[in-house]
């Protein structure tokens, strides 16, 4: 049988583990002598650098509130790394192949690609292509005109 943490045997979730926001190789100054003490990634900050220097800050703590000396203990600021995430949202137009459904959307098209032809907005090279499409178009409509024995136009 497995053991499981308390919290989770009461039918609490059990606590997430959090990264720590200390940055790896960072260091402090001893409280007493000023020597770089390194900070572990978890736990206690640690003001000395070895028991000497704690019992001697101790002794002149001890002296300074009898009234016997004047000396500070000092406290120092760990900085800690804080990562933040920023989202940024982007909103970009695509253009969206679009087929006429109408007549009048046919109409449109038409009167668009025949502006564009007598504007020179259409490359020479497309204009074979293009030619054969619209010739495609008027034989079709010969044909439907020719299938209704009336002249459509």
């Amino acid at each position: 049988m497995s053991e499981q943490p308390q919290a989770a045997k009461e039918g609490q979730p059990a606590a997430r583990r959090r990264s720590s926001p200390r940055a790896p190789g960072q260091v402090i100054a001893c409280g007493w002598c000023g020597q770089d003490v390194p900070v572990p990634a978890r736990g206690r900050v640690p003001k000395w650098c070895s028991a000497a220097c704690r019992h001697r800050a101790w002794e002149q703590a001890r002296a300074a509130a009898s009234g016997r000396s004047a000396v500070e203990v000092r406290d120092r600021v760990v900085e800690r790394v804080k990562t933040v995430t920023v989202v940024q949202h982007h909103t970009r137009e695509v253009p969206v192949a679009w087929r006429p459904t109408s007549v009048p959307d046919f109409v449109d098209v038409l009167e668009d690609l025949t502006t564009r032809v007598d504007s020179g907005r259409v490359y020479d090279r497309d204009i074979p292509t293009l030619a054969a499409a619209v010739k495609a178009t008027v034989k079709a409509l010969a044909r439907r005109e020719k299938a209704a024995h009336r002249p459509l136009w």
